[in-house]
């Protein structure tokens, strides 16, 4: 008889998830508990022997009464709150109400005395039982009906959904548990607290144990509570933290999610759609590294900026950043035409500001008229050939691009004396064993060439960073689209690693590059510890909710031409400075004597104007001697 009446008021919960009493039964509700208060007050006052005063007295007192705190119901709206979902701005509203009335009688009474009438003379004793009365058993009923609706819930989850961990026993943690539970969706409900902190370990948090890692991701745990995901809900977790909890869950095949900042809740609340899947950048182990934009706005503002290659990862982030900085021109310049369609059109709110230009960095007077006509302030060259294997099956277009557009660029921000010229490079420029690597240490080289040109007025910059988490062509997105197609995923060798930034962070580093830039720097990061290629692989299969090895397959394809197994952010002889920010550094750069620069340049030059792959190589390694190319 229990479990039919059991699964019936399941059945009826399930019926009426979403929907609701409409507020005029609750505030009939509310004065039906007013009237159980009432007579509740007069059973006291009458000594609890059901002898009571006049009857028409009673109801005329109960109709004063009924009118003042329905006039409280109203002007506070307590009665407009979905009960099941009660909280304790409805029960301040309650209480606000509530007292509203007791004001309101306690006036009436005053006026009452003095104008001898006896029905209206009401007893302080009685306004206080019928009011206190009223509030308790409103507030009262209104938890009840809660906690029947989350126990019913509860029960239902727990039968059908899944156990979660929540790692973090802090504010954001229960905020985290309050979205779970209230999830119509029903599809998980929350087991326990995960904690590094030792005095929080073994204690409860409203009934909800808080437990070690090392405790709750136990197998046998695990298994007895149907847990089937964590989700990271603490505001101080160092990225290493994240990183070791999401291998250590990944073990265990659970999935792992994680509460957005603060800052991006919805109207300030948090709900479970809101708890994402981890990211490939919790997967790096390192803190991200922040920069100041307040300090850029005399830099950028109300300026012609130019942006080279301002269609491709690097350029449209650079782009979209500037634009925050409210230039007043902004000049995107790009051969790839379509790709630049697109950028005008996602930036088309800011018409007129924001000016598309179809330009090749090579030709010389395209890229002469385009500075003559909108003479800009500054430039950030982002435009370069990038992709390692491309270039060594194409050295000539490498050296064209690489080499001579960025050199064409750089002479005519000097010529037009543009306050400042930033160029993007790459730490494939340290002891390059490539194509690409090799023409872009020898573009750093001429950047410093034109920086100590005499009479030069712009500042030259360069910046340089690792691979960058999701630009085109990276290895995130090649992953991401076999894991869709089924695998395998490709892995060149199982000891490769690269460092790692996300896109954001190596614009940022070019905006605070060109701000803070005397000339002649070249700024590196500190980027962490470096990332295995295949560790990657595997947590990005696991994180797909696949197993490595049984559902995709990880393939190790061997080596591509002039790939190295390592990368590096220093060449040898360089050293690095601190600067204000302590994870960027200048390096002490190695550079030619201008005539000797000179010389190698006017080779490259021949090289490249007579087609000559095999001089252009000799001429390449001459001007970076560290270059050890493979495969030519």
């Amino acid at each position: 008889m229990h479990q039919r009446l059991l699964n019936y008021i399941r059945k009826y919960i399930k019926r009426y998830t979403t929907r609701f009493l409409s507020r005029w039964t609750v505030f009939g509700f509310d004065l039906v508990l007013l009237s159980l208060a009432y007579l509740f007050t007069q059973w006291i006052r009458f000594s609890f022997t059901g002898v009571m005063s006049d009857g028409p007295l009673l109801l005329a007192r109960y109709g004063i009464k009924v009118a003042f705190f329905s006039a409280g119901f109203l002007v506070y709206q307590s009665h407009v709150g979905i009960i099941r979902h009660s909280g304790s701005t409805d029960f301040a509203r309650l209480a606000k109400a509530t007292l509203f009335a007791f004001v309101g009688l306690t006036v009436l009474r005053e006026i009452a005395l003095r104008a001898g009438n006896e029905t209206l003379s009401l007893s302080y004793g009685a306004l206080a039982t019928t009011s206190l009365g009223f509030l308790a058993l409103s507030v009262g009923m209104r938890i009840t009906v809660r906690n029947i609706f989350q126990s019913l819930a509860k029960s239902y989850v727990r039968k059908n959904g899944v156990g979660v961990l929540i790692f973090g026993a802090g504010s954001m943690g229960r905020s985290a548990k309050e979205a779970i539970d209230a999830d119509v969706r029903g599809e998980g409900f929350a087991v326990a607290y995960v904690d590094d902190r030792p005095n929080k370990v073994g204690k409860t948090i409203n009934g909800l144990p808080i437990f070690s890692s090392d405790y709750a991701f136990r197998p046998a745990f695990i298994q007895e509570n149907q847990i089937q995901r964590v989700v990271v809900a603490a505001k101080s977790v160092s990225a290493l933290r994240i990183k070791a909890l999401t291998q250590q869950a990944l073990e265990v095949g659970l999935e792992v999610k994680r509460v957005p900042p603060i800052g991006k809740w919805v109207n300030g609340e948090l709900t479970a759609t809101q708890i994402r899947a981890v990211s490939v950048e919790d997967l790096l182990g390192r803190d991200p590294i922040q920069l100041s934009y307040n300090k850029l706005n005399g830099f950028l503002a109300k300026k012609t900026i130019m942006v080279t290659g301002a269609a491709g990862s690097i350029g449209s982030e650079l782009v979209q950043q500037i634009l925050l900085q409210q230039p007043a021109t902004l000049l995107a310049v790009d051969q790839a035409e379509t790709p630049l369609y697109e950028l005008d059109l996602e930036h088309n709110q800011h018409d007129g500001v924001l000016v598309p230009l179809v330009a090749n960095v090579t030709h010389e007077e395209r890229m002469r008229m385009l500075f003559e006509r909108y003479r800009p302030d500054v430039v950030f060259h982002a435009a370069a050939y990038k992709h390692v294997p491309l270039m060594e099956a194409h050295p000539l277009e490498a050296v064209r691009t690489n080499c001579l557009g960025t050199a064409l660029v750089a002479r005519l921000a000097r010529e037009f004396q543009c306050e400042a010229f930033v160029m993007v490079s790459t730490d494939k420029a340290v002891n390059p064993t490539n194509v690409m690597g090799a023409t872009k240490r020898a573009a750093e080289h001429a950047i410093q060439a034109e920086n100590r040109h005499p009479g030069n007025k712009t500042r030259f910059v360069t910046t340089r960073f690792g691979n960058v988490l999701g630009s085109n062509g990276s290895v995130i997105p090649l992953f991401q689209r076999q894991i869709a197609q089924g695998g395998p995923l490709t892995v060149t060798h199982k000891e490769i690693t690269r460092y790692f930034m996300t896109i954001p962070e190596a614009v940022r580093l070019v905006l605070e590059a060109g701000h803070m830039g005397r000339g002649g720097e070249l700024y590196v990061f500190d980027m962490g510890e470096p990332v295995r290629i295949y560790d990657l692989a595997m947590q990005l299969i696991q994180l797909s909710g696949l197993r490595p090895g049984v559902d995709i397959e990880v393939k190790e394809v061997g080596l591509r031409p002039g790939e190295k197994l390592y990368e590096e952010l220093l060449t040898d002889g360089e050293n690095t400075v601190p600067t204000h920010h302590p994870k960027i550094f200048i390096a002490t750069a190695i550079s030619w004597e201008d005539a000797e620069f000179q010389a190698h340049w006017n080779f490259l030059l021949q090289a490249l104007n007579a087609q000559q792959q095999t001089e252009l190589l000799l001429a390449l390694k001459q001007l970076v001697p560290e270059y050890q190319p493979q495969g030519h």
